[in-house]
Formats: structure tokens, sequence, C-alpha cells
């Protein structure tokens, strides 16, 4: 009886993920520590003091690929969205690859910014695009032809790095990624759409798998790997869950979902902008940094932002039960509410 529990598709595609991106990831460790692929305290942003190894993203990369593949054998009716199957796992690699190479490489940032446009245009034409947004006075508005896929484009590339911001506290990502992740699972279960959630899960579940080995004192970073790749992930099930899909849920929902790493982009790129830097310049101004200068310590401030992210996904859950008009008006004040968030926070490290 347990055992065929076991095997229901869903139930081994996620059992298979976690315990394929934990285990892988002691092996990707052992390799990175042989090859003296490591991250070195070399800097004040970094808050280890002995050297850690990375690349722990292509473990990430192993359970996502070995929990899909599971539940398209184990689940026929899975044929059915063979093609979506196929586009995330090259997407994915492709992701994983880059990251790889910028880790490796250390590529300039304009350099990973092409990789990620050109991500981003391969999933275009894989179908992966935004295709309507909510209209908050009517109807839903129809997006096509190129400022659908301006908007499919930069929609990776945003959620991307993203997650690659706020990978600074060990565990942040990973467990952000898992909560968004899940609350996309719910939603889509919800609207009746298996395969996104599905998917969703996979996702979160090869988080899961990871988190042991990277929740502080962190064992082995995720790198650009496991942050591209994630936030990757994030923006294709984004896309999965808005296009065929009520008005109401037409992108809003979505990005209330995954509002935090969100809100980290824009929020950077803008403050940087401001004070005349270059956006892709590195800094301590995310929100982790401010908690951390505050005197939280690592666990604390990790989890103040996991619980963050949930309170998000509950409220992201909600709204897609609501009129078009009342969730943009709900995203528009936790963008509001963050950002006073942040430069109180702020204010508040000058004071002390």
């Amino acid at each position: 009886m347990f055992a065929r529990y076991l095997l229901q598709p869903e139930i081994a595609a996620v059992l298979v993920s976690v315990i394929v991106s934990y285990v892988a990831t002691w092996f990707v460790r052992a390799a990175m520590w042989r090859l003296g692929v490591l991250d070195m305290p070399t800097s004040e942003r970094k808050r280890h003091r002995s050297p850690v190894p990375y690349e722990g993203g292509v473990a990430i990369y192993f359970g996502f690929v070995a929990g899909l593949m599971t539940y398209v054998f184990l689940d026929s009716s899975s044929l059915f969205w063979l093609d979506v199957a196929k586009s995330l796992i090259i997407g994915a690699t492709a992701s994983t690859a880059l990251g790889v190479i910028d880790d490796v490489m250390d590529l300039r940032p304009w350099v990973k910014l092409v990789g990620q446009l050109l991500i981003g245009v391969m999933m275009y034409e894989f179908g992966f695009r935004i295709e309507r947004i909510s209209n908050p006075f009517g109807a839903e508005l129809s997006v096509m032809g190129v400022i659908s896929l301006v908007g499919t484009v930069l929609w990776f590339a945003l959620l991307m790095n993203g997650i690659n911001m706020i990978d600074g506290v060990d565990g942040l990502a990973a467990g952000i990624v898992a909560i968004s992740g899940a609350t996309l699972g719910v939603i889509a279960l919800d609207l009746q759409q298996p395969a996104a959630a599905m998917i969703a899960f996979v996702v979160s579940a090869a988080c899961v798998g990871f988190l042991p080995h990277n929740f502080f004192p962190a064992r082995i970073f995720m790198g650009d790997a496991g942050s591209l790749l994630l936030g990757f992930l994030l923006a294709a099930l984004t896309l999965m869950s808005s296009s065929k899909t009520p008005a109401v849920l037409t992108l809003a929902v979505p990005i209330v979902a995954v509002f935090l790493p969100l809100f980290e982009t824009i929020f950077a790129f803008s403050r940087r902008l401001a004070k005349g830097q270059h956006p892709f310049k590195a800094d301590r101004s995310h929100l982790h940094h401010r908690f951390l200068d505050l005197g939280f310590t690592e666990r604390r401030t990790v989890l103040i932002l996991y619980y963050l992210t949930a309170y998000v996904g509950v409220i992201a859950y909600v709204l897609q039960k609501l009129e078009s008009r009342l969730t943009l008006l709900m995203a528009f004040f936790l963008g509001l509410g963050l950002l006073l968030l942040a430069e109180s926070m702020a204010y508040l490290h000058e004071r002390r």
C-alpha cells in the first residue's frame, strides 16, 4: 500500500527531485574542492571566513531534471505536454551553463545579460511568452508581435537577475524560490493547470534538497549556475500560469508570487542609476544586507525573508479570486510597503 502510494507520479517526482538534489550536492561539493572551484572571502561583501565551494546550482539542475523526467516516465498523461518538458530542460541547461561559465570565467555584466536575453528569445520561440496583461478597467489586453517578444525576453532577464541579487545570504535564494514555487503550484492547482503545478512543485523540491547543504553555515554555494537557473525556472513558471488563464491572473498574480526578487532587481537598478553608478555594480544595499547591518544574524535575516515571501504568497493566492483592479492595487501597495521597509532600514542603520 505504502509503496503504491510512493509510485504515484506526483509523489515520486517530488521525492526523486529532493533526493537527487540532496545527493548530487555531496558529489558536486567534493568535485569543486578537488578542482579548486572555491569562493574566497576576499571582499567586505562576503561574510564567510574560509573558502566555500560553489556550483551547487548544478545539483539543483540534476534534481529538477530527474524529477521532471520521473513524472514524464510514470504518467502517461504527461505525454500531452512533453514538448513543454523538453523546452524547460533545454532552457534550464542553457541557464545553468551560462551560470557555470560566469562563475569560472567571471563574465562581464553585459555579456551575461546578452546570454540571458538570448535564453529569453529561445523560450519565446518555444511558446513561453507574455500574451495578455490584466486590464483593471475591462477585459485583458492582448500583447502581440515585437511587444510580446521584448516583454518576454526582459521578463526572463529580470527574474534571472533578481534571484542572482538575493543570493547574498546562506540559504536565502533557494528558500525563497522553494516558497515561491510552492505558491505558484498551489495557484496552478486551483486553476486546474496540473502541468504547471507539477513543474512548480518539482522546482520547489529541488531547492529543498539543496537547502540542508546551503543553510547557514553554508557548506556549498549555488553560484550563478544556481541563481540563473532558479530565476529562469520562476520566469517560465509565471508565464505558464498566466498564458491560458482568466484576466485576473494574467501576469498580475504571478508578479505578486515572486514579488521579493522582482522588487530587489527593480529597486537595486533604480538606486544605482540614481547614484550615477553602473546598474550591475554590486553593493551592500539589498534588503538582506540592511537586516544584517541592523544587527540581525544571518539565520534570523533569512527566516524573516522566508516569512515575508510566504506572506506575499498567501496574498497572491487570495488575489487570484479577486477582480483585476483589486489585484493590481494590492500589488502596488505591496511594492510601496517593501520600498518603505527598505528605506526605513537604511535610515535606522544611519542613526545607529
